[in-house]
């Protein structure tokens, strides 16, 4: 049994080594260390925005006056809450954590190729670049089965 195991072990490695498949799994990586870095920043841009929200709505119980601008704050605020607790609650009900991260990330990617945005505008910067556009993600495709062929 542990000759069967070194083997598969050592063909693995010998697959996992080559400078292709490297590459290939070395660019997911990066990919998947971005997507993070923009849903980490997403999250905690839409805890600033919760945050101004939840003071507008604490004026608003004082019977405090409340600007036009604010009350359009307070109705975007609110459906990117309702929007997100839809979305990350069921995915993040998986038991591994990473697994969970990875469905969303790619849940996200598909429905933003179809231009179908699932989370809140806080997740999306302003500055369309790299895979945050449908445009984009058709060209990670186009180079990535360049790079399959």
């Amino acid at each position: 049994m542990k000759f069967h195991r070194k083997k598969i072990i050592a063909y693995f490695l010998g697959i996992f080594t080559l400078p292709r498949v490297k590459d290939l799994f070395a660019g997911y990586a990066r990919i998947f260390l971005g997507e993070a870095g923009r849903y980490s920043a997403g999250i905690k841009l839409e805890a600033i925005e919760t945050k101004e929200t939840f003071i507008v709505l604490t004026k608003y119980i004082k019977k405090e006056k409340i600007t036009r601008e604010e009350k359009k704050k307070f109705k975007k605020q609110v459906i990117d809450i309702l929007r997100s607790s839809g979305i990350f609650v069921p995915v993040m009900l998986v038991p591994l954590p990473f697994i969970g991260t990875l469905l969303l990330i790619i849940m996200d990617h598909l429905l933003l190729s179809m231009h179908i945005q699932i989370l809140p505008d806080s997740f999306y910067p302003k500055e369309k670049k790299d895979l945050l556009t449908p445009e984009g993600i058709e060209n990670d495709l186009k180079k990535e089965k360049k790079f399959l062929i």
